[in-house]
């Protein structure tokens, strides 16, 4: 959700910083995707059929707020949370 300030001017949601395979990211959604740590983590290395890929994050929510993010999945994102991701390619 968008605020207005004082000064009656819109501004965007807050950003959070996340880290994504140790680079530091600001992210200002809710949730974060499983495709979209991959792009962030990859920006120019597009999946192949042959890919495994596998994102875990920590510093999240609910207590030690750490799990594994499955494709077409989403997690809520709090400030400081951390994502890495491995790819394995199968021969």
């Amino acid at each position: 959700m968008d605020t207005i300030s004082e000064e009656g001017v819109q501004r965007g949601k807050p950003a959070v910083t996340i880290f994504v395979n140790t680079r530091e990211f600001a992210w200002s959604e809710k949730e974060i995707s499983y495709e979209q740590v991959y792009a962030l983590a990859f920006p120019n290395d597009p999946l192949n059929d042959g890919d495994v890929v596998r994102i875990e994050y920590s510093r999240g929510h609910n207590g030690g707020g750490a799990g594994a993010l499955q494709p077409g999945k989403t997690v809520r994102v709090k400030k400081g949370m951390v994502f890495d991701v491995y790819v394995t390619v199968r021969s």
